[in-house]
């Protein structure tokens, strides 16, 4: 679905912008990418802004040969080992001189790493036994290009306990694992956003506030996740049956898990709008091996005043609701809208601090106030034969968020659907409702829960 005649027709304008590596008398540096720049002023200790892949092993790893590993595919990806910067007026990448250490997963997901901390890596790559861990900043990038570092590093490691991929890497099906000895392609940091810029277009249509689950949260530092694994093969019969996606359906469900709070409340809120956020990677849009930030999304509406809907009309009004959403011209106002602010001069000359202000604002206006939680599908993740039979399984976390309090992530794993939960409240009655849906419909998963005790 690439848009051939935007790729052709890119500006010098569009160039410039789109470029983030600069070097001066210190060395390399970075700026932040289009969705990434709002992120330093929205985040802190418990919002960190970390999404999480969890990998279990078959076989515990060599911590020294992983270590090894981690260095040489950190400096494949020298646009990843970078720490935040305040400049006037803008926050960019500093390059770091050391290689990221291998930390402990013994500790809490997501939780208590602060990137506007002086010296903090946008990442961490987590070793626990055989539970291999990588958590990615949103300001870095998004989870096509974590999900590229994770494959490389694997790769790296296993071939340095001698077992190779066996394929051509970085072509073809294979085309986002980097070969750590390969060259640094300067479109891997480019800013998509920028560099596809259509020009200034129509704003997209405002959205309603949405409700938000309220309730306990859990104790600061505390981040639970709960997975559930289904069969893929019986998943994508049950979407084929409705004539729908795997996202659409799951989407569906997460609909009507978020009515079912809202009409089990004892007084009806003010809010009557349930919204639920589902990303799209505009690298099936535009031919580009970015691996920064290059995602939008598309909100999936619900007004309740207009009564329960039952599950068929959510399978519908989603479905339809989507391929009105994911085209062109949809996706361009959303870019015209989201990189137009950082083109104007006006914008450009305010200092950080009053960026950073702003920034809040915005973030409230046209971020999680305009939703009720989303959940992120990044689809099908594969390896190398030699490299997949090492890993037993696969697992992707959203962000924490004390707006949203629960959000959700998708991945596929060889024949299993993985979903994971990961949530700041008390409560676990989202979760509950959604996996009761499934098994509704004859779907059951096998869930289990890294308790927030743990």
């Amino acid at each position: 679905m690439y848009d051939e005649k935007a790729v052709q027709g890119i500006s010098e304008q569009n160039r410039r912008f789109a470029s983030t590596k600069y070097v001066d008398e210190s060395g390399a540096w970075y700026s932040l990418d289009n969705a990434g720049i709002i992120m330093p002023a929205v985040t802190d200790n418990r919002n960190t802004g970390l999404f999480r892949f969890e990998l279990t092993l078959k076989a515990e790893p060599d911590k020294e040969v992983l270590s090894r590993a981690l260095a040489q595919t950190a400096a494949r990806f020298p646009y990843f080992n970078v720490s935040l910067r305040r400049g006037f007026f803008w926050y960019y990448l500093d390059q770091c001189a050391s290689s990221p250490p291998l930390y402990s997963d013994e500790d809490q997901p997501c939780q208590e790493w602060n990137i506007n901390r002086p010296g903090t890596r946008m990442f961490r790559v987590r070793l626990t036994g055989r539970r291999l861990v990588g958590e990615f900043s949103h300001a870095l990038t998004d989870g096509s290009g974590g999900i590229s570092f994770m494959k490389s590093l694997l790769v790296r490691y296993f071939a340095l306990m001698g077992v190779e991929p066996g394929v051509e890497l970085g072509q073809g099906e294979w085309s986002d694992i980097v070969d750590p000895d390969s060259q640094v392609d300067p479109e891997e940091f480019e800013d998509g956003y920028q560099k596809f810029f259509p020009g200034t277009l129509p704003l997209p249509e405002p959205n309603p506030r949405a409700w938000h689950m309220k309730g306990p949260m859990l104790a600061p530092g505390r981040y639970r996740i709960i997975t559930g694994t289904l069969g893929l093969s019986s998943v994508l019969a049950e979407a084929k049956r409705r004539g729908i996606t795997i996202t659409e359906f799951l989407g569906a469900i997460y609909l009507d898990a978020l009515q079912d709070l809202w009409f089990n409340l004892p007084r009806k809120p003010k809010d009557h709008f349930i919204s639920l956020e589902i990303p799209v990677n505009l690298r099936q849009f535009f031919a580009t091996n970015t691996k920064k930030n290059f995602s939008l999304f598309i909100l999936i509406q619900e007004n309740l005043h207009l009564g329960r809907r039952d599950f068929a009309e959510l399978v519908k009004r989603t479905h339809y609701h989507m391929r009105l959403e994911y085209d062109l011209k949809s996706i361009a106002r959303q870019i015209s809208r989201n990189a137009g602010g950082t083109r104007n001069w006006a914008v450009r000359a305010v200092p950080l601090f009053a960026k950073d202000f702003f920034a809040r604002i915005l973030f409230a206006k046209l971020g999680e106030t305009m939703l009720s939680g989303f959940i992120s599908n990044l689809g099908a993740v594969k390896l190398p034969a030699p490299i997949g039979k090492e890993v037993e399984s696969f697992a992707f976390v959203p962000a924490p968020s004390t707006t949203t309090l629960v959000n959700a992530s998708v991945v596929s794993w060889k024949d299993a659907l993985v979903v994971s939960f990961g949530s700041l409240a008390v409560s676990r009655d989202l979760e509950t409702l959604f996996f009761r849906k499934l098994k509704d419909l004859g779907l059951t998963a096998s869930v289990c829960c890294r308790d927030d005790e743990e």
